[in-house]
């Protein structure tokens, strides 16, 4: 139920999307749900929720385009599975499982799996010759990913505050971060 959950709200954020320059890269809320999804509860697999989450997307846009009457690029929405699959893949290695004496910030983090995502997109785009995002800068894919990768951290602050506040128990995935940083209750004055 909570994959189903996850995943539906997922596609649906997808579509709150902000273009960046005349190609067709664009900046989604769909992964944000995703990942605070996986973050919050950590028996879901990175990489089928990934996966599935990536289809579901490309449906949910294509559903909306046509029910919108707008003219749609399949293949555009189609590629944006290769997103959520590096998205997941580098999210695995660099926060799953992660396990490095001095671990890396969550944002930064973050911000590689994003990073990893749009990059693992872009070079298939590019070897289809569908579309090269010449307009898009490394600059604009390093500033969206560490600007998404803030919002996700939010995101899970929030979601675990008010699912706490419904009695719920839920770990703290930020803990082990704060305390790295020096904050939270361990933290010393």
């Amino acid at each position: 139920m909570m994959t189903f959950l996850i995943v539906l709200l997922s596609a649906l954020a997808s579509l709150l999307s902000i273009q960046v320059g005349a190609s067709d890269f664009r900046v989604t809320a769909g992964i944000v749900v995703l990942i605070t999804g996986l973050m919050l509860n950590k028996k879901l697999r990175p990489l089928p929720m990934g996966l599935v989450t990536g289809f579901a997307v490309c449906l949910m846009r294509v559903l909306a385009a046509s029910l919108a009457g707008l003219e749609m690029d399949v293949l555009s929405y189609f590629l944006e599975v290769f997103f959520y699959l590096g998205y997941v893949l580098v999210y695995h290695f660099v926060v799953v499982h992660e396990d490095q004496v001095y671990g890396m910030p969550l944002v930064i983090s973050l911000s590689l799996a994003d990073f990893g995502g749009n990059a693992l997109e872009y070079f298939v785009r590019l070897a289809l010759s569908y579309e090269s995002w010449e307009t898009t800068s490394l600059t604009t894919l390093l500033i969206s990913a560490l600007v998404r990768s803030v919002i996700i951290i939010l995101a899970v602050f929030l979601t675990r505050l008010v699912l706490v506040k419904m009695g719920k128990k839920v770990p703290d995935p930020l803990a082990q971060d704060a305390a790295s940083l020096g904050l939270g209750p361990d933290a010393k004055a």
